[in-house]
């Protein structure tokens, strides 16, 4: 019988305008055999959204209903499903071992400025991004939900750093996994 290669699960995040989507997308195109799964595009299209949050200018997510429907339609699966989970936080996952790595995009404030100048933010807004930016605030928690040996940092700021992620993920997913039922 064929062993069909098992491809992990992983999220991909960081702060707004890091390079997320990009990224995931990337991935998408270079390996066929995974899923990519935006959770805002996925909140927007299932209606999992609680309330617009005025101050902070986004949407509020039912995380609970995210949570139940990738359960429901991924996680409940023998065999992960090579999913590419995109969001600005890892927490929106809660630690059930079904994910296998998390990669948290980092970018200097001045590259974060420029582009998030060019979606319109509020300058409110974009000061908001760049200070989550610079205390690492999605790092810490990516290494506060899961442990610290799958989180992985990558610095996102080039269109040099952008082909040397996609390489470094390409070859991470084909490695793994390095050691799981192999005994």
């Amino acid at each position: 019988m064929s062993m069909k290669k098992q491809l992990p699960n992983i999220i991909i995040c960081g702060t707004p305008g890091v390079g997320k989507s990009d990224l995931g997308q990337q991935l998408r195109s270079s390996n066929k055999s995974l899923k990519y799964i935006n959770i805002n595009d996925l909140a927007k299209k299932n209606k999992f959204i609680v309330e617009y949050d005025e101050e902070n200018q986004c949407d509020i997510l039912d995380d609970d209903a995210i949570n139940d429907y990738l359960d429901e339609k991924y996680f409940q699966k023998l065999t992960p499903s090579g999913l590419v989970i995109d969001y600005h936080s890892a927490g929106i996952i809660p630690d059930n071992n079904q994910i296998h790595g998390i990669f948290v995009l980092r970018c200097n404030g001045d590259k974060l400025n420029e582009r998030l100048k060019t979606r319109n933010y509020s300058e409110k807004k974009i000061e908001q991004i760049i200070q989550s930016e610079t205390f690492q605030v999605c790092l810490h928690e990516a290494c506060e939900v899961f442990d610290e040996s799958m989180v992985h940092e990558l610095v996102n700021e080039t269109e040099n750093d952008s082909k040397k992620n996609l390489e470094y993920l390409l070859n991470w997913i084909d490695r793994w996994p390095l050691t799981d039922n192999m005994d």
